[in-house]
């Protein structure tokens, strides 16, 4: 009975003896392959048949850049909104005075009739042949005074009034000069109705806001007119950003109907913030003002601000592999056919190249196949 008992307790110790090696072993097997889980590992074959392209990080100038959105804007003194000084009725339009229309200054929109402008010249003609009785009055008077039978408080009231009649003329021939009348013709008694309507400069027809027979007051806009002339770009840039803003920064626009390479240069940056969107205004013209001409007002754009040039280590962005939240390379082992996965710390990327802020320096790094080779193990074909 003692031998049985014995036995079975020198078995049970055998057994955990066992047990104890076999977790021995598992743990330093795990140890092993922890360690070595960055390298990759490929036969001379693989190695071959990938053909796989080396690089070694360089430098190169590398722009920061401001990305926003904007409009092609131009000068307020460029818009103009075209009303009358009297009222009237839309007579005839001119032809093709269309929105889109180029027209050049001066050139007639449309010819109205005008009541008030009727009067108008009315008042003048009679205020102004009134001059002549006055002077002639005033005249008389002094005669008067000179035979002495005239009184001094007639000749004062004959001046005022003479005074006072010219001012009205002066104020009536400025008010006709601005409705466009002929004042040589009108002083001869010619009492034109028609009103005619101009443009007051070279530029495009934006709207039309009257047709034939359409009744108009002084405040009514008739036609909406823009010039093209000193266009520009006004961009709006957040708070964050306006700190690194200056004038004479290149800016590169693209959006529809923007010409390839268009380029442009900050000329003003606005000394206030919006309130609503937080954002300044920055104006901005076309370095080749005969880009200009393909722009459209009001259209919108989008606009890179190039901030200062930096000499920064890169690498091919193909060179890459991203994972969750880290980035790696795979860099060739001197005379092996095996990768190490090294992370980086990476910046902007432009045009398939990225900044690379750590490591300071990496050579032999896989530029092509790398997402396959990260996917291999170790002796595969």
């Amino acid at each position: 009975m003692n031998k049985i008992i014995v036995k079975t307790i020198f078995s049970a110790l055998i057994i955990s003896n066992l047990s104890c090696k076999d977790n021995v072993e598992t743990q330093g097997g795990l140890e092993e392959i922890s360690e070595n889980l960055g390298v990759i590992s490929l036969t001379a074959r693989q190695y071959e048949n990938l053909g796989v392209e080396l690089a070694e990080m360089t430098t190169m100038p590398f722009n920061t850049e401001i990305e926003v959105r904007g409009m092609v804007d131009v000068p307020p003194e460029n818009i103009a909104k075209v009303s009358s000084p009297v009222s009237g009725v839309i007579k005839t339009i001119t032809h093709n005075v269309l929105p889109g229309k180029y027209v050049k200054k001066g050139e007639v929109l449309a010819v109205a009739h005008s009541m008030d402008l009727v009067q108008l010249q009315q008042d003048y003609l009679e205020t102004f042949l009134r001059n002549d009785v006055l002077v002639q009055e005033l005249n008389r008077q002094k005669e008067l005074i000179d035979g002495g039978a005239g009184v001094l408080k007639k000749v004062q009231s004959a001046e005022s009034e003479l005074k006072l009649n010219k001012a009205k003329v002066a104020g009536l021939a400025a008010k006709l000069k601005i409705a466009n009348v002929n004042l040589a013709k009108l002083n001869e008694g010619e009492i034109v109705p028609q009103l005619y309507i101009y443009a007051p400069f070279s530029g495009f027809i934006k709207d039309v806001h009257v047709n034939t027979g359409t009744n108009f007051s002084t405040s009514d806009v008739l036609f909406e007119l823009i010039s093209k002339e000193h266009l520009h770009v006004e961009l709006s840039v957040f708070e964050k950003d306006a700190a690194y803003l200056e004038q004479g920064q290149k800016v590169h626009l693209s959006g529809s109907n923007v010409p390839n390479g268009s380029i442009g240069s900050i000329f003003l940056i606005s000394k206030s913030f919006n309130q609503e969107s937080k954002a300044i205004n920055v104006h901005v013209h076309m370095d080749d003002e005969s880009k200009e001409n393909q722009l459209i007002p009001g259209q919108y754009l989008q606009a890179k601000i190039q901030m200062d040039q930096k000499v920064k280590n890169v690498l091919p962005e193909s060179a890459l592999i991203r994972e969750a939240k880290s980035t790696f390379v795979l860099v060739k082992k001197e005379g092996e056919n095996s990768f190490e996965k090294v992370k980086v710390e990476i910046g902007e990327t432009k045009n398939g190249i990225t900044e690379i802020k750590s490591p300071s320096s990496l050579k032999n790094v896989a530029v092509s196949k790398v997402h396959l080779i990260s996917g291999m193990s170790s002796g595969e074909e």
